[in-house]
């Protein structure tokens, strides 16, 4: 709304995690109007809700987001040890 947007109930908005722990909010997201060239997304913030979204869909057998987390840890490391 400080850029001029239009927000209003039920409108759908684009944006992008750039720096989710930042204390300023307006440094947490930009929206993809706002997006410049050089802007980095939070990795971190997307791995975190990738395994936070997969312990959902396997909540049946009992996978918290931790346990996904220490899963995909497991095989990364197998892979390196591989080599």
């Amino acid at each position: 709304m400080k850029e001029g947007a239009e927000v209003h109930a039920g409108k759908n908005l684009r944006f992008l995690f750039t720096n989710a722990e930042n204390k300023r909010y307006g440094r947490r997201v930009k929206t993809e109007q706002l997006l410049e060239k050089d802007v980095n997304a939070d990795i971190k913030k997307y791995l975190l809700l990738s395994y936070a979204s997969a312990a959902s869909l396997l909540s049946f057998v009992v996978y918290t987001t931790k346990s996904v987390y220490d899963s995909v840890r497991e095989v990364q490391l197998k892979r390196i040890l591989e080599y």
